[in-house]
């Protein structure tokens, strides 16, 4: 129904390294490192304009706590406005297929993994609030530093109310991209789901075929690891087979499976389509799989299945 093992293992890479790079580093605690990630995502830019995807971008806009001028801002809001072309269509396509974000090959190309930015991507139409220009195509480096320095630091601004937000992503906005929470705000409005938050607990999984296909995807050590055993421990002890489960991507026994889990948002976009075409009856999402913190958690379960058909979040 979905990819399979095999096609999942590359994926499940990407994700556990990202999992480990965000173990590293932590939020932005002052003005003065937020700058020194800007300045460089705006050399990096400078440096690599001529190659794709750099290429593509026409403007880059930061709003936000930051470009208001706080002195501990929670993360850069930026926003890349660009222009797709047909390799991006054709790259897009792919990443949909296989569950990947698209827009990652332009956060590593500004950013070389470094964390504190928080991307949207040719956000500026829909956004009710003013943003402030760094950088135009066409324009110099110099140009877009004295920009950003020009920026004051303002000791009465606070962080900035975080948008599109509900009572479940408390904690948890800085792991949930603006836009899926959107989605899920609209969602939840209009009855297309029921959401719930919750902290799984760390069990043992008692199916022998569940547990081999656990140490036959990750290693003990790993976060997904964990998540994904918390998971099943929580059907188990719901009564639910866990052969009837879709586990991040791959069917534990079953090919219909009319329960779905998945971790760090991998496979987030394909919610619709699992609660609707496949007949699902819930998608348990560990947002933030880690070795020792709480597993936290939303629950999400299918309302009025017929707008959840229409329901597109990205």
């Amino acid at each position: 129904m979905l990819p399979d093992l095999q096609l999942t293992a590359l994926a499940d890479g990407l994700l556990q390294a990202q999992l480990r790079q965000d173990r590293c580093d932590t939020d932005i605690v002052n003005r003065e490192r937020a700058t020194v990630l800007v300045e460089h995502m705006l050399r990096a830019l400078d440096d690599s304009q001529a190659e794709w995807p750099l290429s593509l971008i026409t403007d880059v806009y930061i709003f936000g706590s930051f470009a208001r001028g706080a002195l501990e801002p929670h993360d850069v809001d930026v926003d890349i406005e660009f222009e797709p072309d047909l390799e991006w269509g054709a790259h897009f396509a792919g990443c949909l297929a296989y569950g990947r974000d698209p827009f990652s090959v332009f956060k590593r190309s500004l950013t070389g993994g470094k964390r504190g930015c928080q991307f949207q991507f040719n956000y500026r139409d829909r956004a009710d609030f003013k943003m402030t220009l760094l950088w135009r195509r066409g324009g110099t480096l110099q140009t877009a530093l004295e920009r950003l320095h020009a920026i004051q630091a303002d000791p009465a601004a606070g962080r900035a109310e975080r948008d599109a937000m509900l009572p479940e992503f408390d904690g948890l906005d800085q792991w949930i991209p603006l836009a899926l929470r959107e989605g899920l705000v609209d969602a939840v409005g209009s009855g297309a789901i029921t959401m719930e938050r919750l902290v799984l607990t760390d069990g043992v999984v008692i199916s022998e075929q569940a547990h081999q296909h656990l140490l036959h995807r990750w290693q003990p050590t790993s976060p997904l690891y964990r998540a994904a055993s918390a998971v099943i421990a929580d059907w188990e002890r719901r009564s639910i087979d866990p052969g009837q489960g879709h586990l991040h991507g791959s069917d534990i026994r079953d090919r219909d499976t009319p329960y779905f889990a998945g971790f760090g948002l991998r496979h987030f976009k394909a919610i619709p389509r699992c609660l609707t075409e496949f007949a699902g009856r819930e998608w348990i999402e560990v947002v933030h799989p880690t070795r020792t913190r709480p597993l936290d958690t939303l629950r999400i379960l299918p309302g009025d299945r017929q707008l959840l058909k229409q329901v597109r979040w990205s």
